[in-house]
């Protein structure tokens, strides 16, 4: 550990300049960055196929989560770990979002929201939920994108998000929209 603390924690190997060193490396990397928003993509279709009105509660967590997200890493309260150990941005991923701050994760916090809507919705097994996204979010610790203290500011502003939309109901003409744009998209009559 070093000596910030655990919220601060960081591996003392560098998987990052590990996986970098090769192709395949450098491609599982780009590959569990971004596996997690087709996974929340299909978590959104389970969720708005039960009911549209969730798409504007969606949306509208996922805008006040980006907001807020984008106002604190603005700040830059600290850099991420993987500019600490001198590494790269691979290859793949937009680096413009990694030279901001690393406080709060977004990835946490679309993934506390999405999980809050699946225990309100009870559309899909909280715990596979779970057994999905944690893996894919202590990957991103591992290897260097956040430290745990952003990890926990993600998980705020995940919660937070939710609060403020979970009970929104949209008006009527904004849901019949959204459910006919839906059924055409899926092929649903």
């Amino acid at each position: 550990m070093n000596n910030r603390g655990i919220l601060f924690w960081q591996p003392r190997h560098d998987y990052l300049r590990s996986l970098s060193r090769t192709l395949w490396g450098k491609k599982t990397l780009v590959v569990l960055n971004y596996l997690i928003w087709f996974y929340l993509f299909y978590v959104s279709y389970q969720l708005i196929k039960t009911d549209a009105n969730i798409f504007w509660q969606i949306a509208t967590a996922c805008i006040i989560a980006e907001v807020i997200e984008r106002l604190l890493k603005a700040k830059i309260f600290w850099k991420r770990p993987l500019f600490e150990h001198r590494d790269q941005i691979p290859p793949g991923l937009v680096k413009k979002w990694y030279q901001t701050g690393s406080f709060p994760s977004g990835h946490t916090s679309k993934a506390v929201f999405f999980f809050l809507f699946i225990l309100h919705y009870h559309v899909m097994s909280p715990i596979i939920y779970l057994l999905i996204t944690i893996p894919l979010l202590l990957f991103r610790v591992l290897v260097g994108f956040h430290y745990p203290i952003d990890m926990l500011g993600g998980l705020i502003v995940g919660v937070t998000s939710w609060l403020v939309v979970y009970q929104l109901t949209f008006p009527r003409f904004l849901i019949e929209s959204i459910h006919k744009i839906f059924n055409f998209v899926f092929f649903i009559h």
